[in-house]
């Protein structure tokens, strides 16, 4: 092999062994970067408002200024101690507000998750939530019947590491609806027949379900705490007397588990049956024995 062959080999060795070890080194440098950009992951607020919800009032135009809220454990309806000092300033600004706008009411809408386990005794623990901010309210000095609340499933409700959700819940500042419950109480009282029914059923579809007026009164009834009232069973003559009388309690035990599914809570509907004693039209004509299978409200 001559000098020249010797001297081009060892020239072609070089920039091959330069290449290997140049793509090394770059391989190295893009692992060492995926594995910074896995593994470093800045926690900034989007990050931590997942989990970690301030406490906050929709339509408030005041200054809030706090990252505290109340908490709650997963599955928990309680509010957990100690609750905040944060809370303080916020809570006596929102009292001072509601005083001194009496149009103005609180909506404090309590969020659950589908597959958290409900033990309170309200219909779901959303509700039992919102309920218990409003006790914890009350007690700040503001007036429960400021105070109106609900239960709304949330699926992106994030417990923190300790299974703990930070402000499971919205407020909301609104108008006093009084007047709205005015004219809804006015227009039961005016027509109680809630639900009408096919002969011998005690079940309706959900498309008549729509059309009634028990959205009306789950209204009326979720608007303040005292409220309450009673569902009447009612039949034709068809059939004995205690087969109606059973029937009609059917008949508004299925009214209830309606507005119950509509967030009433279940203290505040109670049932009874009249049968086939109390008809509001003629049973001697189809027409007639139609109106009288009924469900009526009375508002107590």
């Amino acid at each position: 092999m001559s000098k020249k062959t010797t001297y081009l080999l060892g020239i072609l060795f070089t920039i091959v062994i330069g290449s290997i070890l140049y793509w090394l080194s770059n391989c190295n440098r893009c692992e060492n970067t995926t594995l910074n950009a896995n593994t470093n992951i800045p926690i900034d607020a989007t990050t931590v408002s997942e989990y970690l919800n301030p406490f906050s009032i929709s339509g408030a135009d005041f200054d809030i200024g706090t990252s505290e809220n109340f908490k709650f454990n997963t599955s928990g309806h309680t509010i957990l101690a100690p609750i905040p000092e944060g809370l303080d300033t916020p809570i006596e600004k929102l009292k001072n507000y509601l005083s001194q706008n009496p149009s103005k009411v609180l909506k404090v809408m309590g969020y659950f998750k589908g597959d958290e386990s409900n033990t309170s005794s309200f219909g779901d623990l959303g509700m039992a939530r919102a309920e218990a901010i409003k006790k914890q309210l009350s007690t700040r000095g503001i007036s429960v019947d400021k105070i109106l609340t609900s239960g709304v499933m949330n699926e992106g409700l994030r417990p923190d590491a300790s299974g703990v959700l930070h402000g499971p819940y919205a407020l909301l500042l609104d108008d006093d609806l009084s007047k709205r419950d005015a004219a809804l109480k006015n227009a039961l009282l005016a027509s109680p027949t809630l639900l009408n029914f096919e002969l011998g059923k005690y079940t309706i579809s959900n498309r008549d379900l729509k059309k009634s007026a028990l959205g009306d009164l789950a209204d009326y009834l979720n608007a303040y705490e005292n409220r309450s009232c009673t569902i009447v069973g009612h039949c034709d003559s068809d059939g004995s007397a205690k087969f109606n009388m059973g029937l009609g309690q059917r008949r508004a035990d299925f009214t209830k588990s309606q507005l119950l599914k509509l967030n009433v809570e279940a203290h505040k509907v109670k049932t009874e049956s009249k049968g086939e004693s109390a008809p509001i039209a003629t049973n001697n004509t189809l027409a007639g024995k139609a109106k009288n299978r009924r469900t009526d409200v009375i508002i107590n």
